[in-house]
């Protein structure tokens, strides 16, 4: 089986030669590359090097174009700034000083350098990998974005206070982040991520109020374009899990510190596979070769042949090559 094949028989519960490795990896990706984190984030040729290095080094069944979470932000008008080694920011966020709907406009992704480079990141994994390995582009959530763009400190203050105007962003926002995710799906996407972290930062009743209509729709509008959704919500997401089977994303990502087994009996039966979930840091980056197979075998021991196997977020750029190794050989069935 290759990596393609793999992914979608374990999304239907098929019999397969391994489980796939489906781990996140992004300052790895730069650092085996040999570039630094902003080169990687700002030149789509050394993010696509990268991931192909990982998928042959360490056993990873896709390949992705995740990199930052800035990329729509520079597309509406923020202007970013670029540490040498750190992830792209805003300073001051684009809406930091108010609602000014005014300064947010739905623009074509095609016109953007930022949002363009990872179109051509995918374009060029897509030549790459052939049909081998599923490529995997990348959108923000409503929620997230709306962070990006007020701030995630101000957005916090705003759905307490019920904001006037935030549904109205949020629906300019929902629209610019279907027509980027479209892009990439015509470049050759197989599965757009949604990574909406700060959606673990609120409770159900915020999250069932402002942004589950919002991942429904997304999720829904690139299904029915013909990819498939990795819906990546990083933190304690325990009390959404409710929710989130309405959202239905063919993948939705678990935190290390998720009960595991309860995630996908909560799953179970739905089109969603669980993917996770081991500590990237206190396991993957910190732990014995031990423990690294201790954690990855509470995985794979579970009882749900859908199930995906990743560390719970990141892989940490200074994780130990043998862990990654360990991880990938224990996915073989």
């Amino acid at each position: 089986m290759n990596a393609s094949e793999r992914l979608d028989a374990r999304l239907q519960g098929k019999p397969v030669d391994k489980i796939p490795n489906m781990n996140i990896a992004m300052g790895l990706v730069a650092k085996v590359a040999g570039a630094t984190y902003s080169a990687y984030v700002q030149d789509f040729r050394i993010l696509v090097e990268g991931n192909l290095i990982c998928a042959e080094r360490f056993g990873f069944d896709t390949v992705s174009v995740i990199s930052d979470p800035m990329r729509e932000a520079a597309a509406f008008g923020a202007k970013l700034i670029f540490p040498k080694d750190g992830v792209p920011y805003s300073d001051p966020p684009l809406l930091s000083g108010g609602l000014n709907l005014e300064r947010v406009r739905v623009t074509d992704p095609l016109d953007n350098p930022r949002t363009l480079d990872r179109i051509k990141g995918i374009e060029l994994l897509r030549q790459s990998v052939l049909a081998d390995y599923p490529v995997i582009g990348w959108v923000e959530g409503v929620l997230a974005e709306t962070a990006d763009l007020r701030g995630a400190e101000a957005l916090m203050y705003d759905l307490m206070d019920e904001e006037e105007g935030l549904f109205e962003l949020m629906d300019i926002i929902l629209a610019q982040q279907c027509r980027f995710a479209l892009e990439q799906i015509k470049a050759g996407a197989d599965v757009i991520g949604v990574g909406n972290a700060v959606a673990s930062q609120i409770g159900p009743n915020l999250y069932a109020r402002y942004a589950l209509s919002y991942d429904k729709a997304l999720v829904r509008y690139i299904q029915d374009h013909g990819a498939k959704v990795k819906l990546h919500i990083c933190g304690n997401i325990t009390a959404l899990l409710p929710l989130l089977v309405t959202v239905a994303p063919d993948i939705l990502d678990i935190d290390w510190m998720v009960d595991f087994k309860a995630a996908a009996q909560t799953f179970a039966g739905t089109k969603t596979s669980v993917c996770g979930n081991v500590d990237p840091v206190s396991v993957l980056l910190q732990g014995s070769p031990a423990l690294v197979e201790q954690e990855v075998c509470r995985c794979t021991s579970l009882d749900d042949p859908t199930v995906l196997v990743a560390a719970g977020c990141e892989v940490p750029a200074q994780t130990p090559v043998e862990n990654l190794l360990i991880m990938d050989r224990l996915l073989y069935r």
